[in-house]
């Protein structure tokens, strides 16, 4: 009897210490990341485009997650890359017409994701995301796009230090400058004329990047270093520092707006739509990220909440919202028609 009385009290000091921690990290998610202000608008902006969604982040509506009676087609291209030879997946909206001129979307998976992660392949499309594309296009809320998925390692299965990120990303930014954008772009039907680096620039404001969680850090390097290409961006749960880092610092934003100036451009000559869910995984450095933005880079960063005219980055907290391609894909259900909306 005493030793199971012995068990009992042992089971439930490990049942306080376990409800305990849970209320530590309870408080910690809810109480400490609700300092962190949202971004509010500046009035002060003009811009050519007018982004109108003026609601936040809203629940993709179930029978967007189905699939779509009007299906895009999955295709698959081969290229050689700066050192292994690769495949990307590319997205043909339903109706695609070799005779009309697509916008087309560059997207980025995450740490151990493939070109497979958001269309699948010919053999096996993807679900989720390509599910909601599909609606989204077929029921008239964003234009037809292209949609192309590269990968950006090298090898899959490679274990690669932290510290070697920013020479991969290099490599990486460069491959898709150099050899994915042409190749894609010469078979495809999108506004470059040609697929010379004239007409790629030419061509920017039809062209987005969009990543998710590594992606988005990806995301944001391709900001810095081709304006010339992109124009458009979609950073989704990511900032450009590993989360995993205990001592963010405050040095990207600046970084991001010396780049702006350096390549030529201004604050008119882009928009970013950055979301990230209160309980994400990479919630710390997005938002270090942001506000570095918001406070320190406001004459380059112009903040908006609805996507309107008045700036060209909106930011997105969702409370309770964890790190996954799900939640991922709710935030493009938003994003995708600020980006290409259907006028």
């Amino acid at each position: 009897m005493k030793k199971n009385r012995k068990i009992i009290v042992f089971i439930k000091a490990i049942s306080v210490t376990l409800v305990v921690a849970v209320a530590v990290v309870c408080a910690y998610f809810f109480l400490v990341r609700s300092y962190y202000p949202t971004p509010k608008s500046s009035a002060d902006f003009t811009s050519a485009r007018d982004y109108d969604i003026s609601a936040p982040i809203g629940k993709v509506p179930d029978k967007y997650w189905k699939p779509a009676a009007r299906q895009g087609t999955i295709h698959e291209v081969y290229y050689q890359g700066k050192t292994v030879k690769k495949r990307a997946i590319v997205y043909l909206p339903y109706g695609y017409d070799p005779e009309k001129k697509y916008d087309i979307v560059y997207f980025q998976g995450g740490s151990s994701s493939t070109e497979t992660r958001y269309f699948g392949t010919p053999d096996k499309p993807g679900k989720w995301f390509r599910n909601v594309l599909d609606n989204l296009i077929m029921r008239g809320d964003m234009k037809p796009v292209i949609g192309v998925c590269s990968n950006f390692y090298d090898d899959i299965d490679a274990h690669i230090p932290a510290s070697q990120y920013e020479a991969l990303y290099k490599k990486y930014i460069d491959e898709i400058r150099d050899i994915l954008i042409p190749l894609v772009e010469s078979r495809y039907s999108t506004f470059a004329d040609s697929v010379t680096p004239e007409a790629i620039t030419a061509s920017r404001g039809h062209r987005a990047f969009c990543g998710f969680s590594m992606g988005a850090a990806i995301t944001w390097r391709v900001f810095e270093t081709s304006l010339d290409y992109f124009s458009l961006f979609v950073p989704n749960c990511g900032g450009m520092q590993n989360p995993y880092t205990f001592h963010l610092t405050t040095d990207y934003g600046q970084q991001l707006e010396k780049s702006v100036a350096r390549q030529g451009y201004t604050k008119d000559d882009f928009f970013i739509y950055c979301p990230v869910g209160s309980l994400d995984l990479t919630y710390n450095s997005t938002m270090t990220l942001i506000n570095d933005l918001y406070y320190n880079c406001s004459d380059t960063f112009v903040f908006t909440r609805d996507n309107t005219k008045n700036g060209n980055i909106t930011f997105k907290k969702m409370p309770f919202m964890t790190h996954s391609f799900y939640n991922a894909t709710r935030y493009y259900y938003n994003a995708l028609p600020a980006l290409f909306p259907n006028k």
